[in-house]
Formats: C-alpha cells, structure tokens, sequence
C-alpha cells in the first residue's frame, strides 16, 4: 500500500466533517421525515448532485451489461439504501453523538473483513488487539442499555450496529470492485440504492401526508448533496487509491465531530459510557487501522 499523499488526507478531512455532521442533520430531519422516506429523499437528492458532476467532468455512466454495475449496483443497498435507513431509525431513539459512535464501529468489522478477505489487510498482533479494544468499546456502550432490557433505545443501538457493520461489508467490496471515476462509482450506488428503496418504502412506511418544515428539508438536503453525493465521490477515491483500512480512519474520526455537535448544537448529554466507549472504540481503531510507516 502505497503511503497518502497531501490530497487523501483533505479528503479524508472533508468525510470526517461531512459524516460527523450527518447525524446532527437526522436527528433533526426524522422529526418530520419517516426514516425511509429520509433514505429515499437522501438518495434521489444525492443522485441528482452526482450526475450534475458527473456531466459537468464529461463522464458518463458505462452500459448495464458492464460488470461494475454488479459491484456498485450492489453496495448501493449494503453500503447506501439499508444503512440509511437503519441509522435513521436509530436517530429516533438515540442521540446524534451515540448513533455516530456506533457508526465508529465500522472500522473494526472492517478490519476483521478485510483479514479475511483481502491479501493485503492482514491483521497482526497489533491490529488484533484494536480490535479487541473496539469490541470492548461496544460492550461498554451497549451493556448498560442491555442491563434495562428491551426498549427502542436498544432497538435502535441493534440498527446502528447493522449498519455499521453493513458499512463494513460494502468498504471491502468496493475495494474488489473494478476502477471506474470516483463520481462514476459514487452515482451507480445512488441511483441503484434511489430505485431500491423508493420500491421497497410504500410496504414499510406510508407516504407522509405533508410536507415538512425547512429545518427538516434543509437536513435531507444536506444529507444528500454533501454527506451522500459529494462524500461518495470521496469514498471512492480513498478506497480504490488507499484501500478500506485507511479510508475507514474517516469513520472513526466522525464520532468526535459528531460528538461536538450533538452536545454544542442539539444540547445533547450522551453519558459517560458513551464517552468511555468512544475513547476505546477510537483506541482499537487507531491499533487497527494505523499503517506502518515505509523505510
């Protein structure tokens, strides 16, 4: 693996920032939005962005008999349609800050994935014990919730987790998918996650009957043209230049902005085991994900 290079790390910064704000803005757009419905307005939305890129750099979508379609059009749902919805769920009985800490779990089932998947993300000794402090980070974060029994708070944590570990899944599959541009990739998995969960919302949630407020549609939005469509491009671009291990730092980092967010902006007040498996969670990952440097 080669070593990054200024520019992945401004990327890696920019996903940072736009995923830590994500969980902000569904928090406040699933006040009005029905989480499938969030999901469908965020990938309409995000399609829409991408394929203004994509016609503004004169690229152009290959045919659908071409294999790329297979991979993206797959990681449209493991990577787009189902966390989105799954993570909107969650931010109806989570707080933003434990919502995105669960989403910092991502890089440690992607580091399990990748060892066994991928030749050149081996786990070592080092990596392992990462690991093994980021599983005890969630142990933290979801025994007390646990101890209380069954409730939509723990609901919620098990959707969070399955997205997260979804996440996981399609990082590795876009790392076996074939090169095409970053835009190009980004805008098969919109517009294929767009045509699955617009199909399958009328049998999970009825069609609100009016529109939301602006607060609510200027979240969507964002979620769309920046966390979504312009965050995809970036996705892409780490992932096929530096593989899913470093491009999953950026998941992991997303908690702390997600963090100050929630407590600066929304009022949030997540408790200490939130705090206490954040900084574990972020340990193990650092363990995990951090690359030798190159002699």
């Amino acid at each position: 693996m080669s070593r990054p290079k200024p520019i992945d790390w401004l990327v890696l910064a920019g996903l940072v920032i736009a995923w830590g704000s994500a969980f902000g803005a569904l928090k406040i757009a699933v006040h009005e939005i029905p989480p499938v419905w969030n999901t469908v307005a965020r990938l309409w939305i995000a399609s829409a962005t991408l394929a203004v890129i994509c016609m503004v750099q004169g690229e152009r979508l290959p045919p659908l008999r071409d294999p790329v379609w297979r991979y993206y059009g797959f990681n449209g749902l493991i990577g787009m349609a189902a966390p989105f919805f799954l993570f909107a769920f969650a931010a109806e009985g989570l707080p933003s800050a434990v919502n995105a800490i669960c989403n910092g779990a991502s890089p440690i089932f992607t580091a399990v994935l990748a060892h066994a998947l991928l030749r050149e993300e081996r786990l070592g000794a080092r990596r392992f014990f990462g690991v093994m402090m980021g599983f005890a980070g969630l142990v933290v974060l979801v025994a007390p919730r646990l101890a209380q029994g069954a409730s939509v708070e723990t609901l919620a944590l098990a959707c969070a987790l399955t997205g997260a570990l979804m996440y996981a899944v399609s990082n590795v599959v876009t790392r076996k998918a074939p090169s095409v541009p970053s835009s190009v990739g980004a805008l098969i998995m919109c517009v294929s996650g767009s045509v699955i969960a617009s199909a399958a919302a009328p049998f999970i949630q009825p069609l609100p009957d009016k529109l939301p407020h602006l607060p609510a549609m200027m979240a969507v939005t964002g979620l769309g043209v920046f966390t979504t469509a312009i965050a995809g491009v970036g996705y892409v671009f780490l992932i096929k230049r530096l593989g899913p291990v470093f491009m999953s730092m950026a998941i992991y980092l997303a908690p702390l902005w997600a963090t100050v967010v929630g407590v600066v902006l929304l009022a949030e007040r997540p408790g200490w085991p939130a705090y206490a498996a954040l900084a574990l969670i972020l340990s193990g990952v650092a363990l995990a994900t951090r690359t030798p440097k190159l002699t």
